[in-house]
């Protein structure tokens, strides 16, 4: 990878706190419905709380703080053949890897919100790159 993209990532992902209180969560997690992927990270109850409001038609898929494993196996691929539209309710560091990943493949149009010290909620769109 440049270090030109890995910079242009890093800092398109930077993340304007926003105070979230539990009793808005349920609302937020209504917008957040019908994606490709949801991820969220299944150490933290409050991310728990925010996928148990999410639409059944989501393909969700519980991670420990850790991309690794999703993007060797079937992600990296994904990304490369079509857009899609991600979410997730995860660390900074998930989402930052995902970020810098996806953005060799695609360019991307994202929301993110942090929830807490440890926890954005975000929504990832992305699109093919031109060959």
């Amino acid at each position: 990878m440049q270090r030109r993209h890995f910079i242009h990532a890093a800092m398109s992902s930077l993340v304007l706190p926003a105070a979230v209180s539990a009793q808005s969560l349920p609302a937020m997690s209504a917008l957040l419905r019908d994606h490709d992927y949801a991820f969220f990270d299944e150490r933290f109850a409050q991310a728990q709380s925010v996928v148990a409001a999410w639409s059944a038609a989501n393909r969700v898929i519980p991670v420990q703080g850790d991309i690794t494993p999703t993007w060797t196996s079937w992600l990296d691929r994904t990304t490369r053949e079509r857009p899609l539209t991600l979410q997730g309710v995860t660390t900074g560091s998930f989402h930052f890897c995902l970020r810098v990943l996806v953005s060799e493949h695609a360019a991307i149009d994202e929301q993110v919100l942090r929830l807490d010290r440890n926890l954005l909620l975000w929504t990832m769109r992305t699109n093919l790159k031109s060959a």
